[in-house]
């Protein structure tokens, strides 16, 4: 209690401010029976003077006592459960003085006044289950000031249940205030949230599991559209061994229910990732030809056929990996060219892969998870590299097999044009000579040769090696 107050005035004011109301008692307690014989003034000097002995004896049990114990405990708010304590000291103080004053025993009070307790308690049940209620929260904290919390019950006296979800602003002996991603703030009586269902996500700390759906037509190649869409959602932050997926949950609306996996760090990542992940779902399962189903049944679909790539452009790549010009024309009839949204996954790490990727237009970026604490909690992407027009990614996936060594993502709306193994297959059998030029690729980039290679085998002889046995190559010469 009186928070502000201790906040405002310094410490030894407060300490000399005490100092003299007490010697002020004091004084009063011995003058008055001076001042006059009178029994009422010797009761009111007994009172003042138990009084202070009471206030002080309490002052130093807090002091040596309830203070450090309290600080050992994790609370939202310590201060409620101290306050909740010293009333408790306070009301037995007061029944002592009585006793010892007064002559009058607490029992006896408090049966003489039974018919107006009873009174009074039936007018104060609103505010007496706020209050017990929030003792039950304080002593058995679930939450803190500043968690994040998801409240499921009947919050505004309506027959259904609804669901909140804010950030712990203030715990009070009454009320719980909730802050809303809206910027609102919620006041909730302690005794609703004591009978209503809360998750904390905060607690317990680490990542959580979060999904989002969507309803697309049921078609043939389904299984195709949730590949590219799992790729994509490579674009939300996440560690290498909690990768995001998409499966099909159930049948609604006429249509396939998909559900989009992925793991968060704390509920602000969740949320930004549920926004992200519906962006991607609605933008890449579009743009591979899949309508998405609502109650009035299909929404038109609009599609922009993607542009074939010229020669010329052929050609350009084909001078870029130093391979002979007349390779342009077979390899154009293999080249795709791929339009990418911002945060759009291209490659994820460990994933296996046959195909070399160009930057046509936009930029990407190499990026790895981290967790960080600002400006909330949760996984970021830490830029690698940064990828333009006219670099290239993915060699060693082509050239070997390996599987994906890092993960790309979009980081501005970008053109890639992916290349595919199939494409240097024929032309490598027919003059295996250029095998030599494709090591050279991936001599340039600087990959590592893997602990397995052979110890006495160069970096150059080990890839040569590799790319020979990948396109079955390895019994010419």
């Amino acid at each position: 209690m009186f928070r502000d107050l201790r906040e405002k005035v310094s410490t030894p004011r407060r300490v000399v401010a005490w100092a003299a109301l007490g010697l002020l008692l004091a004084a009063t307690a011995f003058l008055l029976p001076r001042l006059s014989p009178h029994p009422l003034l010797r009761l009111t000097r007994d009172a003042l003077l138990w009084s202070l002995v009471c206030y002080g004896a309490i002052r130093l049990i807090a002091f040596l006592l309830l203070d450090p114990l309290l600080s050992q405990r994790k609370t939202a708010t310590p201060g409620f459960a101290r306050d909740l304590l010293m009333v408790a000291l306070y009301l037995l103080a007061a029944g002592g003085i009585l006793r010892e004053v007064l002559q009058v025993g607490l029992g006896q009070l408090l049966g003489t006044g039974a018919i107006a307790a009873a009174v009074v308690g039936l007018s104060l049940q609103e505010v007496l289950g706020n209050l017990f209620a929030g003792i039950s929260l304080h002593l058995d904290p679930a939450f803190q000031e500043g968690d994040w919390v998801e409240i499921t019950g009947t919050l505004r006296g309506g027959p259904g249940r609804e669901t909140l979800i804010g950030q712990v602003e203030a715990m009070t002996w009454r009320t719980v205030q909730l802050r809303t991603e809206n910027g609102d703030m919620d006041i909730l009586p302690n005794r609703l949230i004591a009978q209503a269902v809360v998750t904390n996500l905060y607690v317990p700390s680490g990542l959580h599991r979060r999904t989002t759906r969507v309803v697309v037509e049921p078609r043939p190649d389904l299984h195709q559209g949730m590949e590219k869409l799992s790729l994509a959602l490579a674009g939300l932050p996440h560690l290498p061994q909690h990768a995001p997926e998409v499966v099909v949950h159930s049948s609604d609306l006429g249509g396939a229910v998909l559900e989009l996996r992925f793991w968060a760090l704390g509920f602000r990542h969740g949320r930004q990732g549920v926004f992200q992940a519906t962006r991607l779902a609605a933008t890449v399962l579009t743009r591979e030809g899949f309508r998405l189903m609502g109650p009035h049944g299909p929404t038109p679909l609009v599609v922009s056929p993607e542009p074939a790539p010229s020669a010329s452009l052929m050609e350009e790549l084909v001078r870029q990996f130093g391979l002979p010009d007349h390779w342009a024309g077979e390899l154009r009839s293999h080249l795709r060219r791929r339009t990418l949204a911002p945060g759009e996954g291209v490659i994820r790490e460990g994933d296996p892969g046959d195909s070399l990727f160009a930057v046509h237009r936009g930029t990407l970026q190499v990026v790895r998870a981290e967790e960080r604490l600002e400006p909330y909690t949760g996984l970021f992407w830490k830029p690698l590299a940064e990828l333009g027009p006219g670099q290239w990614f993915g060699e060693a996936s082509l050239l070997t097999g390996a599987p994906r060594s890092a993960t790309v993502v979009a980081l501005t709306e970008a053109e890639v044009l992916e290349l595919p193994k199939a494409a240097f297959e024929a032309a490598l059998r027919r003059e295996p000579e250029w095998l030599e030029r494709l090591v050279d690729l991936m001599e340039q980039r600087g990959h590592e040769v893997p602990e397995t290679a052979a110890p006495r085998e160069s970096r150059r002889a080990h890839w040569t090696r590799q790319v020979r046995v990948w396109f079955g190559l390895a019994g010419t010469n």
